[in-house]
């Protein structure tokens, strides 16, 4: 799966789950600070990236996913299985 893809996937699943607008959401956008998620936002996304693309992370891990863009690297350096969303 490129890079593209799981980008799209992350995005996809952010809008879904949490009800962001998918133009809100670019690599550098900060969680936190710009889009305003909460830690029971970052939980769920910890729960996207477990259930939607296999890949588990602790509380430091979860800590350090400021941007999509860290997201995406996190996903990638763990490898991510080609599941379609549900």
């Amino acid at each position: 799966m490129s890079t593209e893809d799981t980008r799209q996937r992350v995005i996809g699943y952010m809008v879904e789950r949490l009800g962001l607008e998918p133009d809100e959401i670019t690599d550098t956008t900060r969680f936190r600070e710009d889009l305003e998620l909460d830690s029971l936002d970052m939980v769920e996304l910890a729960t996207i990236l477990d259930e939607e693309l296999g890949t588990q992370l602790d509380d430091s891990a979860l800590e350090s996913l400021a941007t999509l863009g860290d997201v995406v690297a996190f996903a990638e350096s763990r490898g991510t299985p080609d599941r379609s969303p549900a």
